[in-house]
């Protein structure tokens, strides 16, 4: 055992960084919570010896009364990120009658050290013997360094200049063919579309050339470089529009454009990719899930749609297309995350590349099937087989990059945003009104998922320290009480954490975290401590509160076996209350109103049910023909008496009620304008009488495009 503290160590095979939060399984580094990570170096420190349950919690829970319970799941946890198995452990053994033992073999820095160097003077020796020359031995090492550096290829790249700085996002940076012009789509004056612009490199100047009252975004040019497709949409219809672009460039704002194909209205718009002359592939958006469709074009005329076909089992919600060699980097949402992946359209082979439970922005081929470039809290080039680099770190985040194909100049989006957090109380809840906006939180910080306990007196909310969208820094829970001016820190959370739900006990003195691992965690607002309470269970869902506030009702499934489980927060005990086998598909089937009554986020379908029940109960009355986009940006949110929604038409967010007695659908009021997606959890929560609210709202939305220049080798 090492004399000086313990920073790394080497676990079996499992590298362990203490410091840095961090274990390295299967060449992979790995986050893990602090109190994992202090419960290991527990076990480190006593290498062999069995520890009572009396001595761990006395080590992990100093200043807080828990129980046994508490120890078991630590330990669980502990397990499952070793990957080790109880019941044939390899790193931590169960001692019955006594405690745990750490059984695994350890191995400390220095002695790595040790090992490495004996066998370099191994190697020297024998490369003395075998080639009896100090430059042979001297030429062999330089070509083992050599043969050691990384194969990712970090191009040098240096500021050129700023485009642009007009108020708003600019986004759907696309370089031309032959390199000259850079489209974009901009804010309008107004804020309240995007218009159409493009950059020319030869006179250096900007040209908005599409300002028609609708939005126009993603604009992309043909192979040839004489025409360009571009979505058209407003609060009620969308459509792909092409126009000629072979005129110069002064004129294009008079150029004529044509129907090329219909979208679907409110949904968010991806970068279309030209292939070749009669070959354009499009994110569409089928049944309420993204598809990707291939056209198939003549170009008699102008460019016209002959055949459309979908292309199997890919979902992109973020794609780019290397046209030289058909490969295609696209991103899918799963269950467990944003999953990263290449395919080879020609062949139909994928694999996956990464997954992260955090967004992707920004995705640009930067060589053909070696290398991309990847935006969100920084400019990065990762490699196919996993290497990464950082090359530009920004004041905010890069929401999107593109390569200019001839001079290899780097242009990206870069910017900053706010999300803050208001409360709203109604008068009445039987018409449109005058409503009392006041922020709550802090622009400093990115805010999110707002919960109003019963009684509206109190907003839990989920806050972050953020360099960027997210560079997920400093996960909080702060409590705001109505009658205070200032919002309380409530606990901080390990940054592995990433809550997805708060739910308010009865008696407004605890709250339930759920995060996206399916753990469950209780939180007291008095003691202002965190205790996990549910984990290593799968797709924990369905989570209630008992009325009196001791029990906590949960639901987990197994393939189509659906247990139900209460938790005893006196004895801190799980019980299996019951188990079935369901069908799935019935799960989004209409639900009445008692059952809509009892769901709440934790619900796995809970947007989905929503969207179901209003659409059968309002029919023709709905304010937009699908509900799924504006669920998308904003989670409703069901109270006593009806159900909160927001729906996005064009950029106006407006507040809805269906209220359950009348079958009305009120609008209450407009709460803002919301610009271009973020990709963040924003939310509504109401009191039980439906007279306060809260929500998230992000502002003060603001990139600009730079552009980096690729320097000569020497």
């Amino acid at each position: 055992m090492p004399q000086q503290p313990i920073e790394k160590v080497k676990v079996n095979e499992v590298e362990v960084d203490f410091v840095g939060l961090k274990l390295l399984i299967n060449n992979e580094w790995l986050a893990v919570e602090a109190r994992q990570l202090k419960l290991l170096h527990l076990f480190v420190k006593n290498h062999g010896k069995a520890l009572s349950r009396n001595q761990i919690m006395n080590a992990l829970w100093s200043d807080t009364i828990v129980s046994d319970n508490s120890v078991s799941q630590a330990v669980t946890q502990l397990r499952k990120s070793l990957h080790d198995d109880k019941d044939t452990p390899r790193f931590i053994k169960t001692v019955p009658r006594v405690g745990y033992q750490l059984i695994a073999e350890l191995t400390f820095p220095e002695q790595v050290a040790k090992t490495v160097q004996s066998s370099r003077n191994k190697r020297l020796t024998y490369l003395v013997i075998g080639g009896g020359s100090a430059l042979l031995g001297i030429g062999l090492t330089m070509g083992i360094i050599e043969l050691a550096k990384p194969s990712l290829q970090i191009p040098h790249y240096s500021y050129e200049s700023r485009l642009t700085s007009t108020p708003g996002p600019e986004s759907y940076l696309r370089y031309s063919p032959q390199g000259r012009y850079l489209a974009f789509s901009q804010s309008d004056s107004r804020r309240s579309q995007m218009d159409l612009a493009v950059y020319d490199a030869q006179s250096q100047s900007v040209h908005v050339f599409k300002s028609t009252g609708y939005s126009e975004e993603a604009a992309e040019w043909s192979p040839d470089g004489n025409w360009l497709i571009y979505y058209r949409h407003d609060p009620i219809s969308c459509e792909i529009r092409v126009m000629s672009v072979s005129n110069p460039v002064e004129t294009w704002r008079l150029s004529p454009d044509f129907h090329l194909a219909y979208c679907e209205v409110g949904f968010s718009r991806q970068k279309m990719h030209w292939y070749n002359d009669n070959t354009l592939y499009v994110q569409q958006w089928q049944n309420n899930q993204p598809i990707l469709t291939q056209f198939t074009l003549s170009l008699e005329g102008y460019p016209s749609v002959i055949k459309q076909e979908q292309v199997d089992n890919i979902a992109p919600i973020l794609m780019d297309l290397d046209k030289t060699s058909q490969q295609l980097l696209f991103v899918e949402k799963k269950p467990q995350g944003y999953v990263l992946q290449h395919l080879n359209l020609q062949t139909s082979i994928r694999r996956a590349i990464e997954q992260r439970e955090q967004e992707y922005w920004g995705l640009k081929w930067n060589e053909s099937e070696q290398s991309f470039w990847l935006g969100n809290e920084n400019l990065r080039l990762v490699s196919l087989n996993g290497e990464s680099e950082v090359v530009h770190l920004p004041i905010g985040f890069i929401p999107d990059i593109d390569l200019n194909p001839i001079n290899q100049q780097l242009a990206h989006a870069e910017g900053l945003i706010n999300v803050n957090l208001y409360t709203l109380q109604v008068k009445s809840l039987a018409m449109q009104q005058s409503v009392d906006i006041q922020q709550l939180s802090s622009s400093a910080r990115t805010d999110i998922l707002p919960t109003l306990s019963s009684n509206g007196r109190q907003t839990a909310f989920v806050s972050y320290q953020r360099r960027s969208m997210d560079g997920l820094k400093h996960v909080e829970i702060w409590l705001k009480n109505k009658d205070k001016k200032a919002a309380n820190l409530l606990v901080n959370l390990p940054e592995s954490i990433l809550p997805r739900f708060l739910l308010w006990s009865a008696n407004s003195e605890n709250l339930l975290l759920g995060d996206s691992q399916h753990n469950l965690y209780l939180i007291n607002i008095y003691s202002r401590h965190m205790v996990p309470i549910i984990s290593d269970y799968k797709n924990v869902e369905k989570v209630n509160w008992s009325s009196d506030g001791k029990q906590i009702n949960f639901t987990t499934r197994s393939a189509k076996l659906v247990q139900n489980w209460r938790y005893d927060m006196q004895l801190s005990t799980t019980e299996l209350i019951s188990e079935a086998v369901v069908d799935i598909e019935t799960e989004q089937q209409l639900l009445s109103v008692d059952e809509i009554r009892k769901i709440n986020p934790s619900y796995k379908y809970y947007r989905e049910i929503i969207n179901v029940f209003l659409t059968h109960q309002l029919a023709e009355l709905l304010p937009v023909e699908n509900l799924a986009p504006s669920f998308m940006l904003y989670r409703p949110y069901i109270f006593d008496l009806g159900i909160y929604y927001v729906v996005k038409q064009g950029n106006v967010l407006t507040l809805y009620l269906y209220h359950f007695e009348s079958q009305e659908n009120i609008k209450i009021a407009n709460i803002g304008n919301h610009e271009q997606d973020t990709h963040l959890m924003l939310n509504i929560s109401a009191s039980s009488d439906g007279k306060q609210l809260a929500f998230s709202k992000v502002e003060g939305f603001e990139t600009d495009i730079l552009l980096q220049k690729k320097e000569q080798n020497l």
